[in-house]
């Protein structure tokens, strides 16, 4: 998991940089101080936001018994894509169109997003459809960026349907092509 991690770190720094180069800070989301995060610098502005800086979790913890209790294999990237780090989402750009990449905050978040891909999994089982695991949002409410497990591939579906766009063969390709224009 090694080379994925630093992938995930790569991707974090690059995500920095163009935020700080566009805006002159770190990427910022709104503070709660009863929702703290290791990835928090700094305190709160004028706003309310506060600015944060993915930081490496230690030790790192990837999604193997979530995928054992639900039988699955997840790609060897899924658990790096959410468990190497703690950080904010992730705007970026993907052939030109926005999309929102989710990332773990916090020990709670990450037991909450747990919970979330079971009950999505589950879901995908009733409708008899494949099973996959959501990474992302689009401009659209009900467009999930999401990992094919029977394949690895990183497409769209819309919540409830099967997936019906491939938009890399995997999640590392997938991450190679994001952009942070604006």
């Amino acid at each position: 998991m090694a080379s994925l991690t630093t992938l995930m770190e790569t991707l974090h720094q690059r995500y920095a940089a163009a935020i700080e180069q566009r805006h002159g800070h770190l990427p910022t989301i709104p503070h709660d101080p009863d929702y703290p995060s290791k990835c928090e610098v700094g305190g709160a502005d004028h706003a309310g936001n506060i600015q944060w800086q993915a930081v490496s979790r230690e030790p790192q913890q990837g999604l193997e018994d979530l995928a054992k209790a639900l039988e699955v294999t997840f790609p060897p990237a899924l658990h790096a894509f959410y468990g190497a780090v703690f950080a904010g989402n992730i705007q970026a750009q993907f052939d030109g169109n926005d999309i929102e990449l989710l990332q773990v905050w916090n020990e709670d978040d990450f037991v909450n997003l747990q919970q979330n891909i079971t009950g999505h999994v589950l879901m995908k089982r009733r409708l008899k459809q494949d099973d996959t695991v959501f990474i992302g949002l689009t401009d659209r409410d009900d467009l999930l960026i999401s990992v094919k497990l029977n394949s690895g591939e990183v497409c769209l579906e819309y919540v409830g349907k099967p997936t019906h766009h491939v938009l890399a063969k995997d999640i590392e390709s997938f991450l190679a092509n994001l952009s942070f224009d604006h």
